[in-house]
């Protein structure tokens, strides 16, 4: 017997959307339900489904739901993928039925004009819902419930250390040997991939509460997260694990505003928060900038936000297009978004052209792939690092300068910007890693990448406090806050304004961690042991190596002709120019084509960090520049 299939009718204008009443039933019966469209704002209490679409679902089974169609009859639905099918037979209750919205069953995803409308409310949907169900998926391996169990363990033990800090070695030593004894547990847990699906980030984030099932095992969302966020000064524990307790803490309330006294602040700023979800995986990359569109960031008018940013979804349009219109759309709303713009633009060493290859098959070849982004647009789908210039970031490169751009061509392709320019990249170091500044002893027979870096690049020999940088400080302490972006992050972490904390507490900082890696003793001046005795006891949570390890990753170390030291993206090379822009508040990185230049990325310039290219400006030392971008 053939089944009819299900036919949806049309939703009954803006603001509504269906939702499905899933109807009691055995493990083993099928499932049937129906659907009813409801206006958002009156709709009657309902839970909302998150889940992960690609997921496989029980073996052999008819993967569809049967829906009574009123006076139309019945029509069977076929459902996208085992996941959903899983969720919603293990979910199901025996005995009432049970109201849920499940994007799969509500929407009409063959209707790209509801589409577009149902994703442009979907904020709406997830936060007036009374409940969210996280699925996970099958607890095929049947991990669920030593992972749970161990989560409890440690929501117990860490609620017994203020602040989640250990209040004794003893304590801390306790907790390392939990995890370390559960850690397959715990990784199992933390590698589910629907902590990395995109959409996810409005579905969870928006405060409502939420269950989160693994098979028949359950947990509280808010209680997983809290544990997650806890083992976050745990960093060197959890990346030797291989836990990913950091991607869960993320997620936590990321659609609800912070506390701006705080390092969260940065969330106001829509930008900020594209480039924060880089990591997470979405079907369709335009959704990378629809999924934020209920994200308070977007009409909010806070110093650090960069809005309000108007953006309408629109599935007709192309990835580039999207990016393009957005990018665009930005910057002549507000021009002074420039600087948090521009640096999240974020280019691999094989994603832009060098200039040996410019000067063999020239621009106009490169820039024929009809895919290709102006160097300028953030490509959200590449991911190389931090941003430097996050939104609470204190540098000030630009002083009071403000922007002065102007978007050229009928295509939107050029983007026209004044600064002034600073000096050439003379020599780069190879594309650091995460490992390279973790604080462990390397043998005497090795060097470390701190030693590489003073001896190759800055060429100089023992560490010492008396070789001098050009702006007159030490070249050591220049070396070692160019690595760690200025240690803004730990001002930020603790609160604490950057400009109240001593110079001489970074230098400390960093000096002891060099009598920590180093083994050969001969390679430090009785300068730099004296100066790390003076850092207070170190933990993992404030050393230099934390604010180095995040700030380096994925960049490069370069020197300019004339001296300067530069952390710059990772695709910098010799002959780049060094640039600071009006209204931006860190220094960029230019490749010179022809009459015009690519963007290769933001950058940290030791000696530029606090308004010196306006001084130099003002002073006829430095002259006005305008740079024609593609």
């Amino acid at each position: 017997m053939i089944r009819r299939q299900y036919q949806y009718r049309p939703l009954e204008g803006s603001g509504t959307t269906r939702l499905l009443t899933l109807l009691p039933g055995q493990p083993d019966d099928p499932l049937v339900g129906t659907l009813n469209s409801v206006p958002i704002d009156s709709a009657p209490s309902y839970e909302a489904l998150s889940y992960v679409w690609a997921e496989p679902g029980p073996p052999g089974s008819s993967l569809e739901i049967l829906i009574h169609n009123g006076d139309n009859g019945q029509g069977v639905l076929t459902l996208q993928g085992g996941s959903i099918f899983a969720a919603l037979r293990q979910l199901r209750l025996p005995n009432r039925p049970r109201q849920i919205w499940a994007d799969q069953c509500c929407i009409n995803q063959d209707d790209l004009a509801e589409k577009s409308r149902q994703v442009q409310d979907m904020h709406l949907i997830f936060r007036k819902a009374a409940h969210i169900l996280v699925w996970l998926g099958s607890d095929t391996k049947k991990e669920a419930a030593s992972a749970f169990s161990l989560v409890y363990r440690l929501h117990e033990v860490l609620n017994c250390q203020p602040g989640g800090s250990p209040r004794s070695d003893s304590g801390a030593a306790e907790l390392a040997l939990l995890i370390q004894e559960n850690h397959m547990a715990l990784a199992a847990l933390t590698h589910r991939r629907w902590f990395r699906r995109g959409w996810i980030v409005q579905e969870i984030g928006a405060g409502t509460r939420a269950t989160v099932h693994w098979g028949d095992a359950t947990v509280d969302w808010d209680m997983l997260a809290d544990v997650c966020e806890r083992l976050k000064s745990h960093h060197h524990l959890r990346s030797a694990l291989g836990m990913r307790t950091s991607d869960i803490s993320f997620l936590h309330r990321r659609f609800v505003e912070p506390n701006e006294n705080t390092h969260h602040a940065n969330r106001f700023n829509f930008i900020y928060e594209l480039q924060r979800a880089r990591h997470l995986n979405f079907s369709d990359d335009r959704d990378r900038v629809f999924a934020f569109l209920g994200h308070f960031s977007i009409r909010s008018l806070h110093p650090l936000a960069c809005g309000p940013v108007s953006v309408t979804v629109d599935y007709t349009k192309t990835v580039k297009q999207s990016y393009i219109d957005l990018s665009v759309r930005m910057l002549r709303q507000n021009p002074s978004a420039a600087c948090i713009l521009l640096a999240a633009v974020q280019h691999s060493s094989s994603s832009l052209p060098s200039c040996q290859l410019l000067t063999r098959v020239g621009l106009k070849a490169w820039m024929r792939d009809e895919n290709r982004l102006p160097s300028w647009v953030p490509d959200w789908r590449r991911s190389e690092g931090i941003i430097l210039a996050e939104p609470i970031c204190p540098h000030r490169a630009h002083g009071e300068s403000s922007a002065k751009l102007e978007i050229l061509g009928n295509d939107n392709v050029v983007l026209q910007i004044h600064g002034v320019e600073i000096d050439t990249i003379k020599a780069c170091s190879q594309r650091l890693t995460s490992d390279d500044f973790y604080t462990k002893k390397t043998p005497i027979r090795l060097k470390t990448k701190a030693q590489r870096l003073w001896h190759e690049l800055c060429k100089k020999e023992r560490f010492n406090l008396d070789d001098k940088y050009r702006n007159g400080q030490t070249a050591f302490f220049a070396l070692m806050q160019t690595l760690s972006n200025g240690c803004v992050q730990a001002a930020g972490h603790k609160s604490v304004p950057y400009h109240e904390v001593p110079e001489n507490v970074w230098l400390q900082k960093a000096a002891r961690y060099i009598v920590d890696t180093h083994e050969a003793p001969d390679d430090i001046t009785e300068d730099i042991w004296r100066a790390a005795k003076g850092a207070e006891a170190e933990n993992e949570d404030d050393n230099w190596c934390r604010w180095a390890t995040s700030a380096s990753d994925g960049r490069t170390f370069s020197i300019t002709q004339g001296g300067y030291y530069v952390l710059g993206p990772a695709a910098l090379e010799a002959g780049d120019v060094v640039c600071v822009l009006f209204g931006c508040k860190v220094p960029f990185c230019l490749r010179p084509v022809g009459k015009g230049y690519l963007l290769v990325g933001e950058c940290y310039v030791h000696g530029l960090m606090n308004g010196e290219a306006m001084d130099m400006l003002a002073q006829d030392k430095l002259s006005e520049n305008v740079f024609e971008i593609i």
